[in-house]
């Protein structure tokens, strides 16, 4: 039961962090559809620094892997603007952006993963990287995701910057009259989205979910996290709620040959797959039965033109 838990909060971790990615950029009237794509750099960049830092299983930095992390979100941030600059500066289809990002993140994960430039395996790169944990299930990084949760929250709801950041993505042009620069805070927003997105990425390869190994993917895990964020309609609390049922339900799916009070050839395990269905027909029937309550920002995925004021 502790492994199902552990993989459990471990996805709510990753999945926390992908979404407030799809949040921060959405919140100033950038849509990203790239989150995949960045989660996979910041799942690349962990594994050839981690794979660099321990070159066997024997020789484990496992620490390291704490400011690894963080480094990838970095790096992620400073990629994101390959979406921010056609996106926002030569206003092009955002959309079709995202779609470019996250086919040049595939290809390049993939090149990586199975070219034996970092390791000798032919199909991953191994970083030898084992979890930490808060006492015994609940990963560090959950505990991270959940302070810059509640930090995103503190500062939409109770900052004059927050509050300035959100209209960016209401009505830029009042923006705009007031001399705020929309551009930059719509930068602004899409590195912080990369840096989220690369930090969720990397957070998959320190965890039980790939277990510090890189195949070049990370199993769509940001869709995934895009369908979070419209079922929680752009509201971090909601959002939240969408990860716990969503991480919980995949794990059905994905472990619920592990659970020990399960006997063995149940109709609960030939047909688990059900349960990695589940969340995205919860989505679709969340989208119907609110489809004239919910609102996403007002300009969200409409490029700026200053001359339309």
């Amino acid at each position: 039961m502790s492994g199902f838990a552990q993989y459990t909060l471990a996805l709510c971790a990753i999945l926390l962090l992908a979404s407030l990615a799809g949040l921060v950029c959405e919140k100033a009237g950038v849509v990203n559809i790239g989150i995949e794509g960045m989660m996979t750099i910041g799942a690349l960049i962990v594994a050839m620094i981690g794979s660099s830092i321990n070159k066997d299983s024997s020789h484990v930095h496992n620490g390291s892997q704490i400011w690894v992390v963080l480094v990838a979100g970095l790096l992620t941030g400073i990629f994101a603007m390959l979406h921010a600059f056609p996106s926002i500066t030569l206003r092009s289809n955002q959309i079709i952006s995202g779609t470019a990002i996250n086919i040049l993140a595939l290809g390049l994960g993939m090149f990586f993963a199975t070219s034996r430039i970092f390791g000798d395996q032919g199909s991953v790169i191994s970083t030898f990287y084992n979890p930490i944990y808060i006492g015994s299930i609940i990963p560090i990084w959950l505990v991270f995701a959940v302070l810059i949760a509640i930090g995103l929250t503190v500062f939409f709801k109770l900052s004059k910057q927050g509050m300035r950041y959100a209209m960016v993505g209401e009505n830029p042009n009042a923006v705009d009259a007031a001399g705020i620069s929309v551009n930059k805070y719509r930068y602004i927003a899409v590195f912080c989205s990369g840096v989220l997105a690369g930090l969720a990425g990397g957070v998959m390869i320190t965890t039980v979910v790939m277990g510090g190994n890189f195949g070049g993917t990370t199993m769509g895990m940001g869709f995934l996290a895009m369908a979070i964020m419209i079922f929680g309609q752009w509201k971090i609390h909601w959002i939240s709620l969408g990860v716990i049922i969503f991480a919980f339900l995949f794990t059905l799916g994905s472990r619920l040959g592990t659970l020990s009070f399960i006997p063995e050839g149940s109709w609960l395990i030939t047909g688990s797959t059900i349960f990695k269905v589940l969340p995205f027909v919860i989505t679709i029937a969340t989208m119907v039965i609110f489809s004239k309550s919910s609102r996403a920002p007002a300009a969200n995925g409409i490029p700026f033109d200053k001359s339309k004021r």
